[in-house]
């Protein structure tokens, strides 16, 4: 493998342009999402601003004159960003002014003219890349990013390749993980959709296995060679059952529980049970979850060892042989996170209001009475 490069010097302004040409590709699939926030990305326009060098960024040139940003994500997203007025600088800023302008709040609009044009005609240090192969990508990012503190999930985009994380993309983007489960913006950005999705197969293809970091980038690592199975089709099935059983967010799908549901729910539709059957049973068994002692203990603690994952799916499982419950009433389905009833002491459950009201003021008759005497 030999890989040839140019650098060159470009201007911001330049790559500002590219940007509004579409000729910058800034999601190529085993990029991490944007993770700077808006401290980070705030220094970086400081940075600029004071004309401290800035690492030099990694691009790609495409077979149509397009060119993928392998190297330097963030920095290139916050540039074209901040030239675009798309945030203001932040209060936490090293640096609070600059030739006594004031720097807090600013957009790149607000800026004096002087200003401006600073950080347009800032140079950068651009390696560009001739077309690259699939593999020889790969092989750049996990090289040029050995020094960065990247999470194991974030090296599993890598080892997993580019065909499966567009196989993996679609999923995570379905109605299912998008509106039912609906993980939140934080947890997406670091890759926890597609982490419970590995979690899934590992259980259907290697129930030997755990959900530690390195288990599941030898999984990968698996999926890439083709010892381990990406089933789409069998995946695609799945979700419509799921979409089917569950029709909007649940509060119990979290990540923790999502792959065993997804094992059991994959059982339930092989043995032919209703996707509107398993939805009100899956609902019926998290309602109760407070009761569920041996489930709670599974994830209470080391909760991706082997033992408690599989335990938390033969748990799950037993609703495939319940009674069809009937269906869960609003405010019911989140047995976790419901707060006992909160009542009086003293005050007996099934009290009406007017009972209660009563007994309540024979009481304050009772005491003033008292404190009458008392005078």
């Amino acid at each position: 493998m030999s890989i040839k490069s140019n650098l060159e010097k470009h201007t911001a302004n330049w790559l500002k342009r590219q940007d509004q040409e579409g000729k910058l590709n800034k999601s190529i699939s085993i990029q991490r999402k944007e993770v700077w926030d808006s401290e980070k990305k705030s220094n970086l326009i400081i940075s600029v601003l004071l004309d401290i060098p800035i690492e030099s960024l990694l691009f790609e040139e495409t077979e149509g004159g397009a060119l993928n940003v392998l190297d330097g994500k963030q920095r290139t997203l916050t540039l074209c960003a901040f030239l675009d007025d798309q945030f203001a600088l932040s209060p936490k800023i090293r640096v609070k002014e600059i030739g006594g302008y004031p720097l807090v709040g600013m957009k790149f609009s607000t800026l004096p003219e002087s200003l401006r044009s600073k950080v347009l005609e800032y140079e950068l240090s651009i390696s560009i890349l001739r077309p690259l192969e699939a593999e020889e990508r790969a092989t750049v990012f996990f090289m040029r990013n050995q020094a960065v503190s990247l999470s194991k999930m974030d090296l599993s985009l890598v080892v997993l390749g580019e065909h499966a994380m567009d196989v993996f993309d679609r999923f995570c983007g379905s109605h299912f993980m998008l509106d039912t489960v609906k993980l939140t913006e934080p947890a997406r950005r670091k890759h926890t959709d597609l982490q419970v999705l590995l979690q899934y197969l590992i259980l259907q293809q290697r129930p030997e296995m755990g959900f530690s970091g390195a288990e599941i980038m030898g999984f990968c690592d698996d999926i890439k060679n083709g010892e381990a199975e990406l089933p789409v089709d069998a995946l695609n099935e799945l979700f419509a059952y799921l979409d089917a059983a569950l029709t909007e967010k649940r509060q119990y799908l979290k990540k923790v529980h999502i792959p065993a549901v997804l094992s059991v729910a994959q059982a339930a539709k092989s043995a032919g049970l209703p996707a509107e059957s398993f939805g009100r049973r899956l609902d019926a068994f998290f309602a109760r979850l407070q009761d569920q002692a041996g489930y709670v203990a599974t994830y209470a603690s080391g909760s991706a060892k082997r033992t408690n994952v599989q335990a938390r799916v033969k748990f799950l499982s037993q609703i495939l042989d319940m009674e069809d419950p009937a269906p869960v009433s609003e405010g019911e389905g989140e047995g976790e996170n419901k707060q006992p009833e909160r009542r009086r002491p003293g005050r007996p459950r099934g009290r009406t209001s007017t009972s209660a009201s009563a007994a309540d003021g024979a009481s304050t008759a009772k005491r003033r009475g008292r404190g009458r005497k008392r005078s």
